[in-house]
Parts: structure tokens; C-alpha cells; sequence
């Protein structure tokens, strides 16, 4: 156990100082932990704030009558609505922690793949790597703390149930920051495991690059299975039911309907580069052959945002302004509903943007023999950032097109049932316009940041670490 652990002390030391930018990788990885940690301390304090507020409800939600019963019942309300604002962002959230322990996994898989055919364990290999996920997990995860602490002022700003959030309300007990960080550096440890299950059955496929298999179609028949499942289960909405169950029925929906995005569009993604490779632009073939290779990855790459698709087909249907007919008590609920929903998107931009940036950042080190094979040809770095811009491009359109409409599917049925708080006016079109440019500038902003990594790939022959 000391030799490995020293071995993987003197590995990590050759990596930062390699030119190829690997180095860069491991303190990219620390980054993606620490906005990992950080987001959520956010949303897990937000949603114990709600809980605090449930036992103590303000006044504002007593209601003309001040009927305690009635103020309980509006706040166990907003609890439901925490809580499902925080399933919507846990799998995104755990998602880029995950994909910080597998960053660079394809270098990795092909280092430590040499160390098992030089007489290394499958157990010390695993070992070795899992220390330096969790590692660097921890350092994000204090890092973390810092970046939730400075950010309290911020969220002090905002405001809930027609009072400001005070820091005391966001502090959570000492198991509940027990809990956050056990499942950050669980989920790392994980993500390793899975990632290198490769190199413990056969280090040799992993040091050729075997190819994936491609998707089968078996995937559109389930989706077309869910999509029924979903209109069936909307009609729930129809009978004479409370608040609190339709909310539970809503949450349990969103969250199926991303399940089943998940499931189709890797498919999806993997039949349209198919016909997209029948095209006369260079930078496009590229972009699809690689998308053809790994659709999975691609998709993964930008799942994350599908999020967003679903989260805008609910918030271009709340109104910018004021509702008539409306009293104070229901004026607060609705701009709580929308000021939590803009957060949440807010929030969901945020983890997608750095996601495309942790995922491009380690495809380029990945593909870091590609690149320099390509520049030897004579091949302009313009194109190769063209191609990514397409690779990029091509699944994140996907994605929000893909989940905007399942998102409406979804909603459909709430806003036949509280039209009173959802409409389609003039405003619905800004709202759109603004939600999709807003992730698509940032995303793309995101890939292009990795420019100098590939300036500083090509630049070495020969990985120095292999």
C-alpha cells in the first residue's frame, strides 16, 4: 500500500510538469470539485432554509384570516418546491463531480494500463487512482466551503416568502455537512472505479483504444414507451387532489422525462452524425466522426444542459409582471416561484458551461496524439477549433431542443390545472430567446477557452508519461 501511494505521488508530480498539458488536467479536476462542493452547499442550505421556515412561517403566509394551519401548509408547500428544484440539480451537479474524477480518463486508462502489463495489481492500480480522486475531491470540497461562505452575502439578496434569506437561516447542523461531503467524495471514488473498470479486465483493450459499440434502436421504443407513460400519468392532474401531491406527481414526471432524454439521445445524436458526415465542410466531418465514435460522450458532454430545456418550458410561461385579480399572498407565491425557477437555471447554466470546459479541456488531452497528427498534416488549427465548435454545437442544440419539448409535454397538464398561474403572453417569447442564447453563448464560450491547451498539446511529440 506505501509503494503504491508513493508511486502515485511521483506520477502525479511527472504529470504537472508534463508539457502536454496533463498537469493542467488535475488542477482543472480541483476546479470542477470546488464549483461541484459549492453548488452544493447552495442548493442543500436553500432547501434547509425552507424546512426552518416551515416551523416558523412568516407572517406574510398567514393569509388575510392569520390561520397558523394555513401558514404550515404554504411552507411545507415551498419545502416540496425546494425539494424538487434540488432533485432537478443534484444529477447535474454530481454529474460534473463525477466528471472531474474522469477527467483525462483516456490518458489514465492507457498510463495505468502500462503499470498492470509491468506487474501491477488490478487492486494496487484502482487503489492508486481512487487516493487521487478522492484527493483532489477533498481539496475542491474545502474549497468549496470557502466559495459558499463567500457567496452568503449574495444570496442574502434574494428573497423569499417576502423576507430576505439571513445567514443564520442557511447554516445547516453538522450532519448535514457530514452528509454533502460524504457523498461529493463518494461519488468521486465511484467515478473512478467505473471509469478504470477497463484496465482491470483487459489492459490491453484499453492500450489499443477499443472502439465502442454502437447504440441499438431498442432505445427509440422505449422512448416512444415513456413518452405514453408521461401523457398517462398527466391526467393525474385532472382529479381533485392537494398541492403537495401534485407537486410530488410533477417532480416524479420532470425527473422521468430526463431519465428517458437520456436514454434516446445518445441514439439520436449517433443517427444524425451519420447523416452528417455527408457533407462538403472539413470541420464538420471531423466534428461527426468523432461524435459516431463515443456518441455517448458527446451526449455526456453536454447533458448537463438539458436541464435548462426543461426548467424554460416552465419559466417562459411565468409572467415578468404583475397578475390582476391577484392578492398580496398570491403576488409573493408567484414571484417566488419564478425567483426560485431563475435560480435554478441560473445554477444549471453555471454547472453546464464548466462541464463543456471540463469535458473539451480533457478531450483535448485525450485526442492529444490526434491534434499533433493532424498539425503534421498541415492542418490549420482554425479547422480543428471549427470542428469542436460543430462537435459542440451539434448535441447542445439536441439537448435543448430535445428537452424543451418534453419539458412542455410535462407542463402541459400543470397549466391546464393552475391557469391562473401560468400563461403564455408576450413575455414567453423573451423568455425563450433569452434562456437558450444565454446557455449556448456560454457553452461555446466555454470550448473555446481551451484554445491554449491545444496550442500547448501539439507542441510535444510524445506523451512523456506513458
Amino acid at each position: 500500500m506505501a509503494n503504491t501511494l508513493e508511486l502515485s505521488r511521483h506520477l502525479a508530480t511527472a504529470r504537472l510538469r508534463d508539457s502536454r498539458g496533463t498537469g493542467a488536467l488535475d488542477v482543472f479536476a480541483v476546479a470542477a470539485s470546488a464549483v461541484t462542493s459549492w453548488l452544493a452547499f447552495v442548493v442543500a442550505s436553500g432547501t434547509w432554509m425552507f424546512v426552518q421556515r416551515r416551523d416558523n412561517p412568516p407572517e406574510l403566509l398567514l393569509g388575510p384570516g392569520g390561520d397558523p394551519a394555513v401558514a404550515t401548509s404554504v411552507a411545507t408547500a415551498y419545502v416540496v418546491l425546494a425539494a424538487f428544484a434540488c432533485a432537478l440539480l443534484v444529477l447535474p451537479i454530481l454529474g460534473l463531480g463525477g466528471a472531474a474524477a474522469r477527467l483525462g480518463a483516456r490518458g489514465r486508462a492507457r498510463r495505468l494500463a502500462s503499470l498492470r502489463l509491468i506487474g501491477m495489481t488490478s487492486r494496487e492500480v484502482v487503489t492508486m487512482s481512487v487516493v487521487e480522486s478522492v484527493l483532489q475531491a477533498a481539496v475542491g470540497l474545502v474549497i468549496g466551503v470557502g466559495l459558499w461562505l463567500a457567496s452568503t452575502p449574495l444570496l442574502g439578496m434574494l428573497s423569499f416568502q417576502g423576507r430576505h434569506i439571513g445567514f443564520t437561516e442557511l447554516l445547516m447542523p453538522w450532519w448535514l455537512w457530514l452528509a454533502v461531503a460524504v457523498v461529493v467524495l463518494t461519488l468521486a471514488a465511484l467515478s473512478t472505479v467505473i471509469g478504470l473498470a477497463r484496465v482491470r479486465i483487459s489492459p490491453l483493450g484499453v492500450a489499443r483504444q477499443a472502439s465502442n459499440p454502437a447504440l441499438r434502436a431498442w432505445r427509440v421504443l422505449a422512448f416512444v414507451l415513456g413518452l405514453g407513460a408521461l401523457l398517462m400519468l398527466g391526467q393525474v392532474f385532472l382529479l381533485d387532489i392537494s398541492v403537495f401531491v401534485i407537486g410530488l406527481v410533477f417532480g416524479g414526471m420532470v425527473l422521468f422525462a430526463m431519465a428517458m432524454t437520456n436514454l434516446f439521445a445518445p441514439w439520436l445524436l449517433q443517427l444524425i452524425a451519420r447523416f452528417g458526415v455527408l457533407t462538403g465542410s472539413a470541420a464538420r466531418l471531423i466534428a461527426m466522426r468523432r461524435i459516431i465514435a463515443d456518441p455517448r460522450s458527446a451526449w455526456r458532454n453536454v447533458s448537463s444542459l438539458g436541464l435548462i430545456g426543461f426548467i424554460v418550458g416552465v419559466v417562459s410561461t411565468l409572467p415578468l409582471g404583475a397578475i390582476d385579480d391577484m392578492n398580496p399572498e398570491e403576488l409573493v407565491i408567484i414571484y417566488d416561484i419564478r425567483t426560485g425557477a431563475w435560480l435554478t437555471l441560473g445554477i444549471a447554466v453555471l454547472v453546464g458551461a464548466a462541464a463543456t470546459a471540463l469535458a473539451q479541456s480533457s478531450d483535448v488531452v485525450d485526442r492529444g496524439d490526434e491534434l499533433v497528427a493532424l498539425d503534421r498534416m498541415g492542418v490549420p488549427p482554425a479547422l480543428d477549433a471549427a470542428a469542436r465548435r460543430h462537435q459542440v454545437l451539434m448535441p447542445l442544440v439536441l439537448t435543448l431542443g430535445t428537452s424543451m419539448a418534453l419539458g412542455g409535454l410535462v407542463a402541459l397538464p400543470l397549466m391546464a390545472q393552475l391557469d391562473s398561474l401560468f400563461a403564455v403572453t408576450s413575455s414567453t417569447a423573451i423568455v425563450l430567446a433569452a434562456c437558450l442564447i444565454a446557455p449556448v453563448t456560454l457553452t461555446l464560450a466555454a470550448a473555446e477557452a481551451t484554445r491554449p491547451l491545444r496550442r500547448r498539446a501539439i507542441g510535444t511529440l510524445t506523451r512523456r508519461n506513458d
